[in-house]
């Protein structure tokens, strides 16, 4: 029981230490405390867990927010609290080291140095524990898929799209396997690289999981890998990959779509009994009390006093008999304004309270379908791209029969864009989905953002690599249009 409490203990300080530097000015673990945390499998388990707890807080504040934030989804609340207000403006500069542009890109590398450290350690635990390997072999599978995500999602935010070039040859990020000691100088990889390391990662994983399956939402099982490989490789343009990937997810039926009446339940409970459990991994807030912040995620968007709501251009993509308007937004009666504002429940069900655990999605089984969709669009498999859709769109309207009509391919494409922002806002996803494929960002009436319209391609689009990483690594460059 000491070595246990002792290990935490290591843990604990670890994550206060990192949280104190910066990413590459600190020093790496220290000897003795990596020696006494990676001493047995115990020790690699305990922190294979911080590591989902990094990415937690990392999903639950600035970088979850971001996507939607940044994106024709929200309005900003006129009474609400002052949270991002740079990246709601795209006004974003190197300097906001205390703020999103520096809380991004530390907390993910935070993430990525901690499991780093627990995949380098397991070969000396292999041969020092041949007993463990099936323990060992779960622990890699896991992380290897949590460095992929961190990889891809640092990429996603501090570079253009994979195809904003032919060959994905411009500036992506750091490609770290292992923390850089002091003084290294690490330069940015071609976007091309880092996805190649991402699909390697999960690739490598895929072994591990499948042969040690847990349909454990909270933690990273095979399909859930797969369905992010298929997210990967729609970024990509790789359709036919896409397309494999997501085949595997949906017709082994291990995870399915939930009926209409669960639907809010896939957003408020852990499972929901039965088959019909749709999410494929989440970051778990169970047990972790909420934190009454405005910088929260379940604050900012969820709260009576938070800081966004839905817009009026994404509340108009809902018809009346859409579930999703009905379960998944709550109307707010702001005082001093006279018209009503809808906030999301998609977090704790709308409340910000420290009894209410919320989970951050990170892939759900209807992403896979949408996912599948668009990358049969772009092969010109135009009814079986409608059909996907159709399946999505017709558990949200459980009293009417859908059919999905269009006269031509860009009014189909349209079709998926709009069903993909319905079933998936909220959930980090709206501005990634407009870079890479490459359509102008527009707001629409009732804007009151001081930009309202963005044209593709835009340096604004990214964000800038802030100013202490610049000064702390030489060989670090920055993005286009934040030179000065």
């Amino acid at each position: 029981m000491k070595k246990i409490i002792f290990k935490i203990s290591i843990l604990f300080i670890i994550s206060v230490f990192y949280s104190c530097e910066k990413f590459l000015e600190r020093e790496p673990i220290g000897r003795i405390g990596k020696e006494a945390l990676f001493s047995d499998v115990n020790g690699a388990r305990l922190a294979l867990n911080g590591s989902y707890n990094h990415m937690l807080s990392y999903y639950r504040k600035e970088y979850g927010m971001y996507a939607d934030i940044a994106s024709d989804n929200v309005f900003k609340r006129v009474d609400g609290p002052a949270v991002m207000l740079s990246q709601f403006d795209f006004v974003s500069n190197p300097e906001e080291d205390e703020a999103a542009v520096g809380h991004i890109w530390q907390s993910i590398l935070e993430s990525l140095n901690n499991v780093n450290n627990v995949l380098n350690a397991l070969p000396g635990l292999a041969s020092t524990y041949p007993n463990q390997i099936a323990e060992i072999e779960r622990i890699k599978g896991q992380a290897l898929v949590l460095r992929a995500i961190c990889h891809f999602d640092l990429c996603k935010t501090f570079a253009q799209p994979y195809n904003f070039t032919s060959d994905a040859s411009h500036p992506g990020v750091p490609v770290l396997l292992k923390t850089p000691a002091p003084g290294t100088l690490i330069s940015r990889e071609p976007v091309k690289n880092v996805y190649n390391q991402i699909i390697a990662d999960l690739n490598e994983s895929l072994p591990l999981l499948k042969t040690h399956f847990s349909k454990d939402q909270a933690i990273v099982n095979y399909y859930a890998a797969v369905g992010l490989l298929s997210r990967v490789y729609l970024y990509m343009g790789e359709s036919d990959k896409c397309i494999a990937a997501a085949n595997e997810v949906i017709a082994d039926n291990v995870f399915s779509l939930a009926s209409a009446t669960e639907y809010a339940e896939v957003f408020l409970k852990e499972t929901i009994p039965g088959p019909s459990k749709e999410v494929l991994f989440h970051l778990s807030g169970k047990g972790i009390p909420n934190t009454i912040s405005s910088m929260d995620i379940n604050s900012a968007f969820s709260d009576s006093s938070g800081a966004y709501i839905a817009s009026n251009k994404l509340i108009e993509l809902f018809d009346e008999n859409d579930i999703r308007k009905s379960t998944m937004f709550t109307v707010r009666k702001t005082p001093g304004v006279n018209y009503g504002t809808m906030s999301t429940k998609k977090y704790a069900n709308g409340k910000v309270s420290k009894d209410d655990p919320f989970y951050v999605k990170v892939i759900r089984l209807s992403e896979v379908y949408l996912n599948r969709a668009e990358a049969k669009f772009q092969k010109g498999l135009y009814p079986e791209a409608a059909e996907d859709i159709r399946i999505i769109s017709q558990r949200s309207h459980p009293s009417q029969t859908i059919s999905i009509t269009y006269n031509t391919p860009q009014e189909l494409e349209q079709i998926i864009q709009n069903e993909r922002n319905r079933e998936l806002c909220f959930e980090g996803h709206r501005l990634f989905d407009l870079t890479r494929t490459k359509k102008d960002l527009v707001r629409g009436a009732g804007c009151n953002s001081s930009v309202c319209l963005l044209t593709y391609p835009n340096n604004k689009f990214i964000l800038p690599i802030p100013r202490p990483e610049l000064d702390a690594n030489k060989g670090m460059k920055q993005n286009p249009g934040y030179d000065n």
